[in-house]
């Protein structure tokens, strides 16, 4: 297999098509059929099926899709890094943070790189269930959020960093807003924003040991905490928040924690990694430097911070 190859066939599984992956690569459509021709000869396998609407990978199609952008993605990383050491260019820095993170120590650990590196660019993007899938094929280079299902974990290196509560939110002036317990609330619907493998494991895990178990109809998804709030201020939705982010500025006097007694237990924060890569110098600047944010926003005066930090336990680094 060569690298024009891989590049081809993984454009076209994004694009859809011969045609529009080889107007993206400014090469012939000829030249994009010919290298996917001799890619199937080297793995001796159909890789795409031409159906209606497009070129679909087939299932080989998408473990070598997989494969590809990882490789794709390092050797970019590769490059980029050269290209630093040369002065050339500081390249992009891609990472997925949970929420309450970007409400707090986010902000200052970006400030503390960018006095370093102010020649990298910067992609975020929330931490939610689809984050961990663009770090293993290398659209991210490290996420800070919840770790990995049990069943994809041997993919990835999580280190905890965090645990903090939860709450049960609700808009202001919701109805149960006065609830104490969590099976008064088993006839409401519920928005998430955390799904493993389209299982509404997290709920289950938070609630299912009390006894409440909302039918999948009650309960409702949203790809980003914006849209979540947005979902329960205008209606009657209930979520489980961590509190962090209930204390953070984004949320604090927009919705309301109910007064339940039982305890949910806690949710993990972690820095995760690809299992097998390591951290470019960039990425691994980050970190240090999200580290130092950390200690600062834990001793910080500013009461906002100290609302949202007490309300986080540090987990001490093996």
């Amino acid at each position: 297999m060569k690298l024009n190859q891989l590049r081809y066939f993984v454009s076209v599984a994004d694009k859809g098509s011969v045609r529009a992956a080889a107007a993206a690569l400014g090469v012939s459509a000829a030249a994009v059929s010919q290298a996917l021709r001799e890619l199937e000869t080297a793995t001796a396998t159909p890789l795409l099926k031409r159906e209606s609407h497009g070129a679909v990978p087939t299932y080989a199609g998408r473990q070598l899709l997989t494969h590809a952008r990882l490789l794709l993605g390092q050797l970019a990383r590769a490059e980029e890094e050269l290209a630093q050491i040369r002065g050339i260019t500081g390249g992009t820095l891609a990472i997925g943070v949970t929420p309450w993170v970007s409400q707090s120590i986010l902000p200052h650990a970006i400030a503390r790189f960018r006095a370093f590196r102010p020649d990298v660019r910067l992609d975020v993007s929330e931490a939610m269930g689809i984050t961990h899938p663009l770090l293993r094929d290398g659209t991210l280079d490290l996420v800070i959020g919840m770790p990995p299902a049990r069943q994809a974990a041997a993919s990835f290196h999580a280190r905890e960093m965090f645990r903090c509560g939860v709450a049960v939110v609700g808009r202001l002036g919701h109805p149960r807003a006065d609830c104490t317990s969590l099976r008064e609330l088993d006839d409401q619907h519920w928005v998430l924003t955390l799904r493993e493998e389209g299982i509404e494991e997290p709920l289950d895990k938070l609630l299912g040991s009390h006894g409440v178990a909302p039918p999948p109809h009650r309960i409702h998804f949203a790809r980003s905490a914006l849209v979540a709030i947005g979902m329960l201020e205008v209606g009657d939705l209930l979520t489980v928040c961590p509190w962090p982010l209930v204390e953070s500025p984004f949320l604090r006097n927009r919705v309301q924690p109910l007064p339940i007694r039982e305890r949910l237990g806690e949710l993990p924060t972690s820095l995760i990694t690809r299992h097998s890569d390591t951290l470019s110098a960039t990425a691994q600047l980050f970190v240090d430097c999200f580290n130092e944010a950390t200690q600062a926003c834990l001793a910080s005066d500013d009461p906002v911070l100290r609302r949202i930090m007490n309300s986080v336990e540090l987990v001490a680094a093996d």
